[in-house]
């Protein structure tokens, strides 16, 4: 399943204990998604987004990490922005950034 964020589609739900990035993967834009409500009607909300960074990253031992855990007790998964299928988002990770953050401040639910 994949979840779009302000018109970009990010694959996932990865689970955040076993997910990284490593160094020689392309850098890419993360989000940390908790799902909530019934499967019929889910909630998604916005935790976190970061790019990944040059050097990769384990998402269980980010700096933040402590901060997405057991938010309200429901897990929380990470995406990543698709660059395969989006490769003019992969030129300015800065501005997806950017843009996104201008619609959504973590913590808020997705529409």
């Amino acid at each position: 399943m994949s979840i779009k964020i302000n018109g970009y589609l990010f694959t996932g739900p990865f689970p955040l204990p076993t997910t990284s990035r490593r160094a020689n993967q392309a850098e890419s834009v993360f989000a940390i998604v908790q799902k909530t409500g019934p499967a019929w009607d889910p909630v998604f909300r916005l935790l976190d987004l970061g790019r990944t960074g040059n050097k990769g990253v384990v998402f269980a031992e980010h700096p933040r990490a402590d901060e997405w855990r057991g938010a309200e007790g429901t897990p929380v998964s990470v995406y990543l922005l698709d660059t395969t299928t989006q490769p003019e988002a992969a030129v300015d990770l800065d501005k997806v950034v950017n843009e996104i953050l201008a619609n959504y401040t973590p913590p808020a639910a997705l529409k």
